[in-house]
């Protein structure tokens, strides 16, 4: 477990937006940039996601049999080369990201939740793909999406993310709290 004297040793993520916290730009970003600027610690983790690490390797042996397809490995980093963004996906299939989550209390999502939409569109636009892959699994049963590009979600999310990492990370200015929060329909 990396612990956070670990993380100021290796800060390459500390100017950059990864694909994990994608979501809590726009809907923690007080907090995300509290751990950016090191006021506070990182999250390291807590049952749910030591859950979701130990099983990742389990439904990354299912997905492969699914596909009857060896995967490449993930889980390096990899940051865009024109901007602030960089994701370490948890696997590759020719190419394009695959995300993994092993839920610890529910079954499979009947659709991706929000939280994991940005984070798969950031892996696309990262890996520069016009498709990716998320795959639940639990022990019951597993759930295999495509999930498409969507072009119009990463022209309303950039802004908020450069204005995020430009005018308050790197300019350690603590932002404001929304006036209104910005949202995107995700079925559009």
């Amino acid at each position: 477990m990396q612990t956070n004297s670990d993380h100021l040793k290796d800060n390459r993520r500390h100017n950059i937006i990864t694909a994990s916290n994608a979501y809590a730009v726009i809907h923690d970003r007080k907090k995300l940039w509290r751990q950016m600027t090191f006021r506070e610690p990182p999250f390291e983790g807590n049952d749910a996601t030591e859950h979701g690490k130990f099983y990742e390797p389990v439904a990354l042996s299912a997905l492969e049999k699914e596909l009857d397809d060896i995967l490449e490995p993930g889980n390096k980093l990899v940051v865009h080369e024109n901007h602030p963004i960089g994701c370490s996906v948890d696997a590759l299939y020719n190419g394009y990201p695959v995300e993994i989550k092993c839920p610890y209390s529910s079954g499979v999502y009947p659709s991706i939740p929000d939280r994991y939409y940005y984070q798969v569109q950031l892996q696309m636009f990262v890996h520069e793909k016009d498709m990716a892959y998320f795959y639940v699994w639990t022990e019951e049963e597993t759930k295999l999406e495509v999930i498409p590009y969507n072009k119009k979600f990463m022209a309303w999310y950039m802004p908020y993310a450069l204005d995020f990492i430009n005018e308050y990370v790197i300019k350690d200015i603590e932002p404001p709290r929304w006036v209104k929060k910005p949202t995107f329909n995700i079925g559009d």
